[in-house]
């Protein structure tokens, strides 16, 4: 498949909804190491809710840029298998023999067969339904690994029916909203959901230009959506999903206007190092917040305490993103090897 332009704005958003999801998992976990700072940032569930939706609707606006055209089934797949597992496993097997080294006890306890859940990264996403291994990552790392099975079919479905498709899941995203009962799975990490953001993605990178009403109208919106105050769960996901959607907008406009190439490449690199950020941020923060328990500061305290935590996750990330690099070139050139042995 010819590899196509990249559209810039789908860099810059990654990067926001990078900064939002690890910002708010800094303040989200001072409460429970007692840490007072300043409240720079709210750290209620919208944050980060924001940013995961944010998440999904680049990944689906990626994919579908992509492959919107021409999709063969075995490039996607092996695409998308080496783009995932084996990061996740240098950093999942990272952690795990950390954890052993400190605590002198393996940190699997239990069925061996919970392993495949986490070999296919799928622990964080299924931890609310069963008791699994999950060491590393997000919920919503599992989630995207579902989605991306189910996006060839997806693709088909939105090419063929456009109109049908969005009316129809629009109204199914509100059913399930409105309805769904917490139970096995939390309706934030609710797949139907998650899909719905993802294929909204899938559909606003047509767009081939946003325009200033839009985006201002948006940027109102997505205030709004912040600004209200839900009633449950399930209305705040639903507020907090719609100031994403409209945020979409607004980001995709500011990344259209940006046309400086410096800049450009400099959302681009912090691009590269997102998944790896994501992977390692989570349980980085834990481990640093929970030495500084009982503490209280200031605006420059919280600011120092958050770049300290910062530092410490673009080092982890590099070393990560570097490490999968190495093993996959060792791969190739052994594919190579057998390719001229042939």
């Amino acid at each position: 498949m010819e590899k196509k332009k990249k559209i810039f704005y789908i860099d810059f958003i990654r990067v926001i909804s990078m900064l939002m999801i690890v910002t708010y998992h800094f303040f989200a976990h001072f409460s429970e190491n007692n840490i007072v700072g300043a409240n720079i940032i709210f750290s209620n569930g919208k944050w980060g809710l924001i940013g995961v939706a944010l998440f999904f609707m680049i990944s689906g606006a990626s994919l579908m840029y992509n492959y919107k055209e021409k999709l063969e089934i075995k490039s996607y797949a092996k695409k998308r298998f080496i783009g995932i597992y084996p990061m996740f496993w240098i950093a999942y097997i990272s952690i795990f023999i950390y954890i052993f080294y400190c605590s002198k006890q393996s940190a699997f306890v239990g069925s061996p067969l919970k392993l495949i859940i986490s070999l296919f990264a799928m622990d964080g996403y299924l931890s609310s339904i069963l008791p699994t291994f999950y060491l590393i990552g997000e919920w919503f790392l599992g989630c995207i690994v579902l989605i991306y099975v189910l996006f060839p079919i997806l693709r088909i479905i939105v090419n063929k029916y456009p109109k049908s498709t969005i009316i129809i899941a629009t109204i199914i995203n509100l059913l399930v909203l409105l309805f769904y009962k917490n139970g096995i799975i939390p309706i934030n990490q609710n797949l139907i959901v998650s899909v719905y953001s993802f294929i909204l993605g899938m559909y606003l990178i047509n767009v081939k230009e946003f325009k200033l009403w839009q985006a201002g109208i948006g940027l109102v919106l997505a205030i709004a959506g912040y600004m209200l105050p839900a009633s449950n769960m399930n209305i705040q996901v639903l507020f907090a999903n719609f100031a994403a959607y409209s945020l979409f907008i607004v980001l995709a406009y500011i990344g259209q206007k940006i046309s400086n190439l410096t800049i450009q490449k400099i959302f681009s690199i912090i691009g590269k190092y997102s998944y790896a950020v994501f992977l390692v941020h989570h349980y980085i923060i834990m481990k640093i917040e929970n030495t500084f328990q009982n503490r209280t500061y200031g605006i420059f305290g919280t600011m120092l305490l958050y770049f300290t935590v910062w530092f410490v996750i673009i080092i982890f990330a590099k070393i990560l993103y570097m490490a999968n690099k190495g093993v996959l070139n060792v791969f190739k050139n052994e594919e190579k090897k057998i390719e001229k042995g042939a």
